[in-house]
């Protein structure tokens, strides 16, 4: 419900007694007195009755208890308007209960719904009201026939006509003008104020003289009404036919009064020539309706797309094979940085991919093309500011029966910030295992020496330990430690004695051949891992570690030295026997006079 709508319901729920329901009884009856007075047809009966429709209107606009105070002042109405008329009481009140029970019957029968939900733009909504109006005529006509002892076949078509009619063009107009305030400013408008204009100037020309036959000018008068203003006009152009054609009779005016000399036969011509009008006109009326309704969603749905699109940084293209041209939407046109009312050709935007990105993007777009296929892929533009926009593009197809592509469409996402994240993230992942592999050569080297730590050592150790243990080959492990290396930091300090110890070091580094490892273990001492080695074969290799170390150039009075346990794996050891034997026999290369190299004896 619109906000036009809820504020004239509003108004309408709080008019009380003396509001709406008021001006509704006075409207009846003014209308009823003009009526009876104009037209008089068969039994005081006029050609047709206005006041129903209004009634009709009233019960479909207004609430519950409002619609009971109408009802109680359209009963006064009738009442009066009967009596001014010359009826009788007896027929007076039977005219008034037929007047409330047609409209509450149509009420009903249009599902008891106020105005803002009974849609006349939709043809069954139209025929039902129609069908309603029609039985409610009738009905109407039975009660006050039997009401005021009058049964007669002139009576009670006469008033079911005239009711039915009253219904069909007035309420329309009504509910039109109070549910849809689109249609309120189409009436108030100066295309408006023409048209009626112009149906009244065609009205009298065709009621007012009988000279010439032209009746078919209020035809043209209702289609150009429905052509310029919809349903609305429709109405509006039948409710002004309908009162200059009823004033002009009754003063015998024109055609009508020339053919048919009885008023019961004017008045039948007249209803006829009406019910006529609204089958031609109403047709036509309700496609256009429809037709606009479709055209006010279709720019609805336009308008939250481009929203859509915009919000959501995507856009959509056609392009046409055969010519190369392109359509574009708008947010497609902000994406590649194209003015908002160009027209650039497939070729335009092809232009503007990088170098790296253009032929592969034409390839995807011919093989689409050639093929029927869809196609996917993101690539990179330059905009005309010198932007660079990263694109996913995504598209379908279009095939005719021949299979031959006849036009493809496809979406423009704009992932720049979903590039340029990936592009940190990557850095970042870079990063993190540039730093990660850091941590653990850190964790693994030892930092003075950038020789293997004591924890990488003994995990090297134990793995070769693993693998003797399978293949049944020889292991060797050396422990190596500098001689009288206290005394070296007391007479020359650390500096001096950090420089040794890298420069040893780099000497057993330098010896370790084919799968051997050596590292620090702590201090002065160093561990040597000879896999497939035995202990007896490796007195060669530490005499040549002492012998390159003898030839240092220290730069100091200083002389150093190294003493080296060696032990071989044996059966039933694990790495502690095994460094434990080691140690041993360093100890038994000290307690020689150290700078030589002793074996465990298993």
């Amino acid at each position: 419900m619109s906000k036009g709508e809820l504020a004239l319901t509003d108004r309408v729920s709080r008019a009380g007694y003396f509001g709406w329901p008021m001006l509704v009884g006075i409207a009846w009856l003014a209308c009823a007195v003009i009526a009876l007075d104009l037209t008089q047809g068969a039994d005081g009966i006029a050609a047709v009755w206005p006041s129903s429709g209004i009634f009709v209107a009233a019960l479909l606009l207004m609430g519950p208890r409002d619609r009971v105070v109408t009802a109680a002042w359209v009963a006064v109405a009738s009442m009066i308007s009967n009596m001014w008329s010359g009826s009788s009481f007896l027929a007076t009140t039977g005219y008034t209960v037929a007047n409330l029970l047609e409209g509450y019957l149509v009420f009903a029968l249009m599902g008891g719904k106020t105005g803002n939900s009974v849609t006349l733009e939709r043809p069954l909504s139209t025929l039902r009201f129609a069908a309603a109006a029609i039985v409610g005529g009738c009905a109407s006509a039975l009660m006050a026939g039997l009401l005021s002892l009058n049964l007669s076949y002139a009576f009670l078509s006469s008033w079911a006509s005239t009711v039915s009619l009253g219904m069909l063009i007035v309420t329309p107009v009504i509910l039109f003008v109070a549910n849809d305030p689109q249609d309120r400013r189409n009436l108030l408008s100066f295309r408006s104020a023409w048209t009626v204009t112009v149906v009244a100037i065609l009205s009298i020309a065709a009621f007012g003289q009988a000279d010439i036959p032209l009746l078919f000018l209020p035809v043209m008068a209702m289609a150009l009404a429905t052509t310029t203003m919809g349903l609305s006009g429709a109405a509006v152009a039948l409710t002004v036919i309908a009162i200059i054609g009823s004033v002009l009779t009754a003063f015998n005016a024109g055609p009508v009064t020339l053919f048919f000399p009885s008023t019961e036969q004017q008045v039948l011509f007249f209803q006829v020539y009406l019910v006529a009008l609204i089958a031609s006109s109403m047709p036509l009326a309700i496609l256009l309706a429809q037709r606009e309704k479709g055209l006010a969603e279709v720019a609805e749905t336009a308008r939250l797309l481009e929203i859509a699109e915009h919000a959501a940084k995507v856009g959509h293209f056609r392009f046409c094979p055969q010519d190369s041209s392109a359509r574009w939407s708008r947010e497609a046109l902000r994406i590649c940085g194209f003015d908002e009312d160009a027209e650039p050709r497939f070729e335009d935007w092809l232009a503007l991919h990088v170098s790296e990105d253009r032929g592969r993007v034409r390839a995807f777009i011919l093989e689409a093309s050639t093929h029927a296929l869809p196609f996917a892929f993101e690539s990179r533009i330059e905009t005309p500011t010198g932007e660079i926009v990263h694109l996913d593009c995504r598209g379908e197809a279009e095939a005719d029966e021949d299979g031959r592509v006849v036009e493809l469409f496809g979406t423009i996402l704009d992932v720049t910030e979903r590039a340029e994240t990936m592009q940190h993230l990557e850095i970042a992942r870079a990063k993190a295992e540039r730093e990660a592999a850091e941590v653990r050569m850190l964790a693994a080297t030892d930092p003075l020496t950038g020789m293997p730590n004591r924890r990488c050592i003994l995990a090297n150790l134990a793995e070769a330990m693993d693998r003797s243990d399978l293949a049944g080959d020889p292991l060797t492990v050396a422990m190596v430690d500098i001689d009288y290396f206290k005394s070296v930091n007391d007479r020359f300090g650390h500096g001096v004695g950090d420089r040794v110890i890298k420069q040893i070091a780099d000497i057993l580094s330098e010896a370790a051949i084919d799968a051997d490892t050596v590292g620090r273990i702590g201090g002065e001492e160093f561990l040597f891992v000879f896999p497939g080695r035995r202990a007896a074969d490796l007195a060669v290799r530490c005499e040549a570690i002492r012998h390159r170390l003898s030839q240092q150039d220290w730069g100091q009075p200083l002389q150093v030295t190294l003493s080296i346990g060696l032990a071989e794996l044996q059966p039933g050891w694990d790495d502690r026997d095994l460094l434990r034997a080691a140690d041993e026999a360093l100890y038994a290369a000290k307690h020689a006079g150290r700078d030589r190299h002793a074996v465990h004896a298993a």
